[in-house]
């Protein structure tokens, strides 16, 4: 075959031209991902536009996109404003654009407008879908279960060194108005852009390699544009917070924007100052919970010790009476005692003098010795009787000296005699150094008198 009816390249291309001017002759909407964006020097702004297939995220068409430099002065604001997001890579577009073929640089769409409505819709669907895979995983308020410490002293942040945010936040942190102490430590990372998802849950890592010396973790970012915001939003970034070991409070510097990553941490506050704020309060709070504390317990033991002491004085009226009683009946018991022993020793007197006569009538011959074995056996028996009778009084005046030395023993005078002392202090018990000062006079009451003295010094 001859190259005589053969076509030029150039011709096929221009044909290709033709054929997509006649087919395409205005412009057209076209949707697209944008897998490539980059912007020239000169202004231009130059895509790569793909459409993937659905059974396999693999590209299924593709094409380049262009905006011209003057186009893209007008078309980026808007959309910026519009969608509070950056045209970046990942992101679906609806775009107005004129097919282009040309013979050297091939298929070209001339874009000329961007519908951020789309957009928009695009990028709440995909929110949306990142929530719910975290609600589907059960991890959505994993972060929110763990208990903030007490008192969150070690603070690990996340933020850019250079950003406003976190020099507020370490100027309210540590010239706080009360003087407590926090030690903070700023892991450096990415806060916007593509990379910012990626940085910040690389300095996590940092963080959670020495876990156990921190006590919280802040993520903080200052001031900037809502179009800084999208990061925040990423599922990445919230499944790693969610599922951290520390609580996590964020500042991402806005109000009204509530991203995927506050709603998964621990706690969500406006601002990185009011990250600094909430971080006070804590201290504030255990502080007011531990004077509360201490006064509840100083209450407690002012009404234990006046109750005590009323005890102390029903038991010491109801004391006295029983001591005497009980002296009472012991002399009772002791007179009986004595009485009952004189009568024993009588009777037993008079037996044995009746026997001793029988038996001296009966034998004159062993009379001598009868009676020097009875007088032995009448000694032995007096010494016994008397014995026992001693027995018995030493008994009960030992339980006297007992009832007398307990009743003393809870007298409050003696109390007093034992060293105890009570202080007075502009005529009232002085229970606390704390109302008295150096210069004041104060009373010592002691068993036997008072003190009068001036405090020279005090210390807690």
């Amino acid at each position: 075959m001859s190259g005589k009816n053969a076509l030029s390249l150039f011709e096929v291309s221009q044909k290709i031209s033709n054929a997509l001017q006649d087919e395409f002759p205005g412009t057209q909407w076209v949707i697209g991902e944008i897998s490539e964006i980059k912007q020239n020097v000169s202004g231009h702004c130059y895509l790569e536009l793909v459409e993937k297939d659905t059974s396999n995220d693999y590209p299924k068409a593709k094409a380049r996109g262009t905006i011209w430099a003057r186009t893209y002065r007008m078309i980026k604001p808007y959309f910026e404003t519009a969608t509070g997001r950056r045209l970046q890579a990942g992101m679906k577009v609806l775009v107005q654009c004129t097919v282009n073929y040309h013979p050297v640089y091939g298929l070209s769409l001339n874009i000329v407008d961007i519908d951020p409505t789309f957009t928009l819709g695009d990028i709440e669907l995909m929110r949306q879908q990142t929530i719910n895979k975290l609600i589907a995983e059960g991890v959505m308020d994993m972060n929110k279960e763990l208990e903030l410490p007490l008192l969150p002293k070690n603070i690990a942040i996340i933020s850019s060194p250079t950003a406003a945010g976190f020099e507020d936040f370490a100027n309210q942190l540590t010239q706080n108005p009360y003087g407590y102490v926090f030690n903070i430590k700023l892991f450096t990372a990415t806060m916007q852009g593509d990379k910012a998802e990626e940085s910040i849950i690389m300095a996590m890592d940092r963080i959670y390699s020495d876990i156990t010396s921190w006590d919280v973790l802040v993520i903080i970012r200052g001031g900037g544009s809502q179009v800084d915001l999208g990061c925040f939003d990423g599922y990445n970034l919230a499944n790693n917070i969610a599922q951290f070991p520390l609580p996590v409070v964020t500042g991402i510097g806005h109000e009204k924007d509530v991203t995927v990553t506050d709603m998964v941490a621990h706690t969500r506050q406006k601002t990185p100052t009011a990250v600094a704020e909430f971080l006070i309060a804590q201290f504030v709070n255990a502080e007011n919970w531990l004077i509360e504390a201490n006064d509840n317990f100083t209450d407690a033991v002012k009404l234990v010790t006046v109750s005590n002491v009323q005890a102390l004085s029903r038991y010491s009226s109801r004391l006295f009476p029983a001591v005497i009683k009980v002296t009472q009946l012991a002399n009772s018991q002791l007179q009986r005692g004595t009485h009952k022993g004189h009568e024993a020793i009588n009777k037993t007197i008079a037996y044995r003098n009746t026997f001793l006569q029988r038996v001296l009538s009966k034998t004159e011959t062993h009379a001598e010795v009868k009676i020097n074995r009875q007088q032995g056996v009448l000694n032995q028996m007096q010494k016994q009787v008397k014995a026992d009778i001693n027995s018995l009084l030493q008994k009960e005046n030992r339980n006297t000296i007992y009832y007398e030395k307990n009743a003393k023993a809870l007298d409050p005078i003696n109390i007093l005699k034992r060293g105890f002392s009570i202080t007075i202090h502009k005529g009232k018990v002085l229970k606390s150094s704390d109302v008295a000062n150096a210069g004041d006079k104060i009373e010592t009451i002691l068993a036997n008198g008072k003190l009068v003295s001036t405090i020279e010094d005090k210390s807690n």
